[in-house]
């Protein structure tokens, strides 16, 4: 045994050594980088926390803080990346509540360039007869019943007048599992590898390509979908009863949007659950066509979630719908 351990010391001394080298250097290479997987496993560990509920799974820790993707990131007190709000609303306010996922939240872009903040500065900008808040309540990989739970269990608090549910083409995902380990939340090294397993299985055809995979989430025994369209009539549900106004925006996947959608036929068929359901919807994808080509709406050449341009041209359009629909100022608000 003891020759043995003398055998092993220099090549398990040498191992540690080079892991040890390996994570400082990618802890340095990666403090500050624009690398998705990377990013996303940072916002992970340094800005979610689990939760009990599995059709929640995870929120955002309150008052968390992180630079993400070039962008510095703050959450508040609430759990919003946003400022602190009252959750009763000022007078003559009308109040407006953006859910959805990483698109919603502003990955890749800083916090007054959200479709959200966006949106709030045109309203107040055109509207002189009363005052516009508009919540971001994104959440990075959040899907539609996550976004509905959040809505039910601590969105509805805020006492919206309008719910505006951003939807985006994975959002028929089955709920994921968010949970914490050791190794995988501190170690820049297994994230590195975890992060780029998935790519390589892709390259070697392991896994589908995106646009199989989308498309496969619309199937109709697909669990995901049907718990999707079940949280948009509890949504409907939930904001009929309170008076709120709901709709469902439907965000284009920006691979490719011109000349022709890969994803119509699915966007056709959330229309017609969100119609089911008594919800209208509004497709963002024509507001998007028509500025350049598609990759000069990603935040860089390897994401493709909307950057600043992207997310100005998504506020014009919902902008129109709202201000087309807004009821006499001071009613209900």
């Amino acid at each position: 045994m003891r020759r043995l351990l003398k055998a092993l010391f220099i090549p398990l001394l040498t191992i540690a050594i080079l892991s040890a080298a390996t994570e400082l250097a990618l802890r340095v290479a990666f403090a500050r980088s624009v690398d998705f997987g990377m990013e996303m496993w940072k916002y992970a560990v340094l800005l979610k926390r689990p939760v009990s509920d599995p059709r929640l799974s995870f929120v955002h820790a309150p008052g968390g803080h992180a630079f993400l993707m070039g962008a510095d990131v703050r959450i508040n007190s609430q759990g919003l990346r946003d400022q602190e709000y009252t959750l009763a609303k000022p007078p003559g306010t009308y109040r407006i509540m953006m859910l959805g996922d990483s698109t919603t939240f502003g990955w890749g872009v800083t916090a007054d360039a959200t479709v959200a903040k966006i949106l709030e500065r045109e309203l107040n900008g055109a509207q002189r007869q009363r005052r516009f808040e508009v919540l971001n309540a994104g959440v990075g990989n959040y899907d539609t019943v996550q976004e509905v739970t959040y809505y039910l269990q601590r969105g509805r608090a805020f006492h919206p007048d309008l719910v505006v549910l951003e939807y985006f083409i994975n959002d028929a995902e089955p709920v994921p599992r968010e949970t914490k380990s050791f190794l995988r939340d501190r170690s820049y090294f297994a994230a590195f590898v975890a992060s780029r397993s998935d790519g390589i299985m892709r390259w070697f055809g392991a896994r589908p390509d995106w646009r199989q995979y989308y498309a496969s989430l619309y199937e109709p025994d697909r669990p995901g979908w049907i718990a999707a369209q079940a949280a948009l009539g509890d949504l409907s549900r939930t904001t009929m009863a309170d008076g709120t106004t709901a709709v469902v925006a439907l965000l284009p996947e920006l691979h490719q949007i011109e000349p022709d959608y890969p994803f119509a036929r699915e966007h056709a068929a959330v229309r017609a659950a969100a119609a089911a359901h008594g919800l209208p919807a509004v497709e963002l994808i024509d507001a998007l066509r028509g500025h350049g080509p598609e990759s000069t709406l990603w935040v860089t050449p390897a994401d493709t979630h909307p950057n600043r341009k992207a997310n100005e041209l998504i506020a014009g359009r919902l902008m129109t719908w709202i201000t087309e629909r807004l009821p006499p100022s001071g009613h209900r608000e």
